[in-house]
C-alpha cells in the first residue's frame, strides 16, 4: 500500500528524536541509538484515495563496526476514504557484521479493490468491478551470509484470503474457479538467495541488489493449492555525480500449477518489489496473470540538502504463458516527482510522484522511501 506523511509532519519531524539538521551522526554510540517516533499519517494513492492513520518507523544499528547497515521497520495502521483498513508491519534486520539478514512483513487488509480480471488486454480504465475481501499475509526470508554481500537461506509464505465478494454478478472474479471464491489459504516455503552491495537500503546511491526465490505452495504445508513461484528482483544503482543517481530495476515472477487470483503476479502501483510488479501510473494489480516481467529506470537528482527530484519510466507485461510474451503487448508508463528528506543520516525520503501510463491510466503517489 502507498502512504506518506504530509509536509506538516515533515517539518515537525526535523525537530524530534535527533533527526534535526546538524545532529551528530558519526559516532558508533549515535549509530546504535534507537530512533522510534510515532506520528500521524495522511496519505493518498489511486488504490486508496485519502487515508489517515498512525505510523511508527524504528531505525537501529545492531553492528559494532562501521559496515553493518541500519535495521529498519515500519508499523502502520490506517483507514481510507474507500472504506479500506489495514495494519502493516515490515522489517529489514541486519545482525552484527551482517552475519544474518531477516526480511519480512506481517499484514492485515480489509481492502475493497478495483478488479480488472486477468491478462494483459484490460485497456479500458473503467472496465472493472469492485471486489471486496479480507487478507492476512506474512512472508519472511531468513538469510545467512556466505561471503561479503552474498546471502543464502529460505523463505516461508502464508496467505489467507477470505470474505471474498462482489455485488456485481458480471464481475470477472466469477470467471475464476469456484474453489477460489469461498476463501483461500496458501502456505509455501523454499530457497532464497540475495546479493546486496547497496550502500543504503532505504535510498541507494551505489551497489547491486539481486534477489531470487522459489516458493513451493503445497497441500502438505497447509495450502489449499499446489503451485510453484519463481521470483526475481534485480536492481543496479549508478552514481553519475555526487548529487545524481541512475537507478535500474528488472522484475520477473513466474508460476506453474493452480494459482489463486490473489497469488498471481501483479503489475501496477508504486513500490516495485518482487511482490508487486511496480509500474507507477497503473492501478495496483491492473494487470495480473501467471507470468510477469517489468523494467524500470529512474534518474534521481538532489537539488538541496533536503529536496530533490526524479524522472522515471517503465515497461512491462503479464501473460498466462511465457511463450505468449510479445513486445507489441508491452504496457508502459512514465512520470516524475519530488523528494523531501526526513532523515539525513539514513537518507529517508518522502516521495511524491505523478505518472501517466498507456491507455489513459495515471496516478498520484505519496509514499515513504524510494520506489525501489
Amino acid at each position: 500500500m502507498k502512504y506518506t506523511w504530509v509536509v506538516l509532519c515533515f517539518l515537525c519531524l526535523l525537530q524530534v528524536n535527533g533527526w534535526a539538521a546538524g545532529a551528530p551522526v558519526d559516532s558508533l554510540q549515535h549509530r546504535k541509538k534507537l530512533s522510534l517516533t510515532p506520528f500521524p499519517a495522511l496519505f493518498s494513492s489511486p488504490e486508496t484515495g485519502l487515508g489517515y492513520g498512525a505510523l511508527v518507523v524504528p531505525v537501529y544499528n545492531f553492528g559494532n563496526d562501521s559496515l553493518t547497515r541500519s535495521s529498519n521497520g515500519q508499523l502502520l495502521a490506517y483507514r481510507t476514504q474507500k472504506k479500506q483498513s489495514s495494519v502493516q508491519l515490515t522489517y529489514n534486520i541486519y545482525t552484527n557484521h551482517e552475519k544474518f539478514i531477516v526480511l519480512g512483513n506481517a499484514n492485515y487488509f480489509n481492502f475493497p479493490i478495483q478488479y480488472y480480471g486477468t491478462g494483459n488486454q484490460n485497456n479500458q480504465v473503467d472496465d472493472y468491478t469492485i471486489l471486496d475481501y479480507k487478507m492476512l499475509y506474512s512472508q519472511n526470508r531468513v538469510l545467512r551470509q556466505v561471503k561479503r554481500y552474498f546471502f543464502a537461506g529460505g523463505l516461508y509464505h502464508l496467505n489467507k484470503v477470505y470474505d471474498i465478494k462482489s455485488d456485481d454478478p458480471l464481475s470477472k472474479i466469477y470467471e475464476r474457479p469456484a474453489n477460489e471464491l469461498d476463501g483461500v489459504i496458501t502456505s509455501g516455503l523454499g530457497p532464497a538467495l540475495l546479493y546486496d552491495s547497496r550502500d543504503n537500503p532505504l535510498n541507494s546511491r551505489t551497489g547491486i541488489y539481486a534477489a531470487y526465490s522459489t516458493m513451493f505452495s503445497n497441500k502438505s504445508l497447509g495450502s489449499e493449492f499446489n503451485f510453484v513461484r519463481h521470483a526475481l528482483d534485480v536492481r543496479k544503482f549508478i552514481p553519475l555525480r555526487a548529487s545524481q543517481v541512475l537507478a535500474l530495476q528488472g522484475l520477473g515472477k513466474f508460476h506453474s500449477g493452480q494459482v489463486p487470483f490473489r497469488e498471481l503476479a501483479l503489475m501496477g502501483g508504486g513500490g516495485g518489489g518482487a511482490e508487486i510488479g511496480g509500474m507507477r501510473g497503473f492501478y495496483e494489480g491492473r494487470y495480473r496473470d501467471r507470468q510477469m516481467v517489468a523494467l524500470q529506470a529512474e534518474f534521481r537528482q538532489q537539488v538541496f540538502s533536503r529536496v530533490g527530484f526524479v524522472v522515471f519510466a517503465g515497461a512491462g507485461e503479464v501473460s498466462n504463458k511465457l511463450s505468449n510474451f510479445n513486445t507489441s503487448n508491452l504496457r508502459s508508463a512514465a512520470g516524475g516527482g519530488i523528494r523531501l528528506m526526513l532523515n539525513k543520516k539514513e537518507r529517508l525520503n518522502i516521495r511524491i510522484d505523478y505518472a501517466v501510463g498507456s491507455h489513459g491510466a495515471s496516478g498520484l503517489y505519496f509514499d515513504i522511501g524510494e520506489d525501489f
